[in-house]
């Protein structure tokens, strides 16, 4: 199978609003009606495909399983000037902040930004029955009009994600393990190869009297690939999309294209940055990170500048206490009890990847996805996950299974499993949030 990913900010539907009813020819043919005469009714209206903004919803991941959305037919119009039925709409719920857009132009149809409803698709007007088009010289019309068609668009929907600082870097820089230092629970996956991220991840920080929102992004890279122009174009996108900005360097005492490059979009956008200086613990000598922060200081003028090791924890509650007099005041955006914006079921899905990448290593690349099937809870408490495995060659298909089912998989299926019960105790109810 060709690799694929679980993109959940981004979706492409087809929407297809219903036809409106056909009008119907009928002619009178009661004994006590004189004359007779036409009297076929008018065909009902087809429905319209309206969204809606719904708060409980954060995700677009149900638009991934079902692309195509068609609104009801109206009633055909019937006999005795009987109306044909109007159709009910469609409406379909999205996450707040959904932007609609066309997806040959690209145009913005609507921004979801409250919970006023928006018609993306109008459905069709219904046809005249044949009593419309009765006249002095045409009183036996023979014919009617046939409902129109509805509007049948592809519309992209984008989900701006909220965030008060964006994480941004070179890749294998410590990223996702600073989200999960910062969480203090694991809601990204980690592992030694580059571009590991492949998507925005929502974190949640809950501290007394306060909330911070940090958004970790893939690592900026020259990309070679459809996955990496992706990834490249996340990064810079959600630079656009934060009021702060991390950019997340390690001890190098030199500034390369990628770096200059985000530092050139940080300027664009005036928004307070703080320059962080991951992996200070492999350092032998502390005064080389005195080169490092004059290097950055001439590149750009950071707001604070906060040495840390990620992966220790040192310096992260420093970098929190920094953060925390950026914060202005405003609602809480998220419950104090949630973490992450991912579903359970992308939570599952990243967990096996992360174990199939530490496993395999050395044998294929780090194209292979994962697609969770099925997800169900038992009535003893036991999940049961069923999971899709995508590769980027037929020759890799083997190597993933193992000759007997039984290196490679066994192992995986040993670490998903301690994985997976370790963060099914934080994460065993989020779905129903969702």
């Amino acid at each position: 199978m060709a690799a694929q990913t679980n993109f959940i900010d981004i979706a492409t539907i087809w929407l297809h609003a219903g036809k409106g009813g056909d009008g119907a020819v009928s002619f009178h043919r009661e004994k006590f009606v004189a004359a007779g005469g036409p009297d076929g009714g008018d065909g009902g209206r087809g429905g319209d495909i309206i969204f809606v903004a719904d708060d409980h919803l954060s995700t677009l991941m149900d638009f991934r399983y079902k692309r195509k959305y068609a609104a009801p037919e109206g009633g055909k119009g019937g006999a005795s000037l009987c109306h044909g039925k109007n159709a009910e709409d469609l409406v379909i719920k999205v996450p707040l902040g959904t932007v609609i857009k066309d997806a040959e132009s690209g145009l913005v149809i609507a921004d979801l930004s409250d919970h006023t409803p928006v018609t993306i698709a109008r459905g069709g007007r219904g046809g005249y029955g044949n009593a419309h088009f009765a006249t002095p010289t045409r009183q036996i019309p023979k014919f009617a009009k046939p409902g129109m068609p509805g509007e049948d668009i592809q519309v992209t929907l984008e989900l701006k994600l909220i965030a008060d600082v964006g994480l941004i870097g070179f890749p294998n820089v410590g990223k996702s393990t600073l989200t999960n230092a910062l969480v203090g629970e694991k809601v990204a996956i980690v592992t030694n190869k580059p571009q590991t991220t492949r998507n925005r991840i929502c974190a949640v920080v809950n501290r007394e009297g306060c909330q911070f929102v940090f958004l970790d992004t893939p690592g900026l890279h020259k990309a070679r690939t459809r996955l990496g122009d992706y990834m490249v174009n996340v990064v810079k996108e959600s630079v656009a999309d934060v009021d702060g900005v991390l950019l997340l360097v390690e001890p190098i005492p030199n500034i390369g294209d990628p770096e200059r490059e985000l530092i050139a979009r940080i300027k664009s956008l005036g928004c307070p940055s703080v320059l962080v200086i991951n992996k200070v613990d492999t350092l032998e000598h502390k005064e080389k990170l005195l080169e490092v922060i004059q290097v950055y200081g001439q590149a750009h003028d950071f707001t604070a500048v906060v040495p840390i090791s990620a992966k220790s924890g040192e310096g992260v509650e420093e970098l929190l206490g920094v953060l925390e007099g950026f914060l202005t005041e405003g609602p809480q955006l998220f419950p104090e009890d949630m973490v992450t914006d991912q579903p359970e079921r992308q939570i599952m899905a990243e967990i096996l990847r992360e174990k199939l990448l530490l496993c395999l290593d050395k044998e294929i690349p780090h194209g292979t996805a994962v697609e969770i099937t099925k997800f169900s809870e038992r009535d003893d408490e036991v999940i049961e996950i069923d999971a899709t495995i995508y590769c980027e060659k037929n020759s890799h298909k083997g190597i993933i299974i193992g000759k007997e089912r039984k290196k490679v998989m066994t192992k995986v299926e040993l670490m998903v499993t301690k994985s997976v019960n370790k963060t099914l105790i934080r994460y065993k109810n989020l779905n129903k949030r969702y």
